[in-house]
């Protein structure tokens, strides 16, 4: 019996603007995934379309340059954009939602945050979304990079069997997913 539901329209076809909504069980995404679930069902017919995202630092600290477009009291809150990423997932698509919802949540970088479908409106799990420190592969390669250590795809599979990488700490579905704080230390 499913307790925690969302009814949300993930699907589009350009040639049927009837495209079925999914019925999707919160209980079962990563956190990260929710929120963006939750954005979605609290949007004007429950669509994906545009969702607010906030970074976890203040943006006096990302943007050098904060003097020249923000007063002192905006720059203390965290910078907020729209994010409008999601990957086409056709009407037909044999993709269960709940991997759909756990790949477009993948997308997003570790230091920003789902904070719903309005600035304002934030949704329930905003917490636990943002305490979610889960990286796919192909995010702590980024990450990786950023930070000056570029490594390959295959290097980094070879170092996690050889266990010179730090393991998953968890998987949702097939995806491994890595915590930060275990990339911080590999990092070293």
């Amino acid at each position: 019996m499913l307790m925690n539901v969302v009814r949300i329209k993930l699907r589009w076809d350009s040639e049927d603007a009837a495209a079925p909504y999914d019925v999707v069980d919160l209980d079962v995404l990563s956190p990260r995934a929710r929120t963006l679930a939750e954005a979605v069902a609290a949007a004007p017919q429950q669509t994906a379309a545009d969702i607010w995202m906030e970074h976890e630092r203040p943006l006096r600290e990302v943007m050098p340059d904060w003097r020249l477009w923000y007063t002192e009291e905006v720059a203390d809150r965290p910078e907020r954009r729209s994010w409008r990423g999601w990957a086409w997932y056709p009407a037909g698509s044999a993709v269960d939602p709940v991997a759909y919802l756990e790949r477009e949540a993948g997308k997003i970088p570790p230091d920003w945050h789902v904070l719903g479908h309005m600035p304002d409106t934030p949704v329930a799990s905003l917490e636990a979304g943002a305490g979610d420190q889960g990286m796919t592969r192909d995010m702590v390669l980024r990450y990786l990079r950023g930070h000056g250590r570029p490594i390959a795809v295959s290097t980094w599979s070879a170092y996690v069997a050889r266990g010179q990488a730090p393991r998953p700490a968890r998987h949702v579905e097939r995806t491994p997913l890595w915590d930060r704080a275990d990339i911080d230390r590999f990092l070293g």
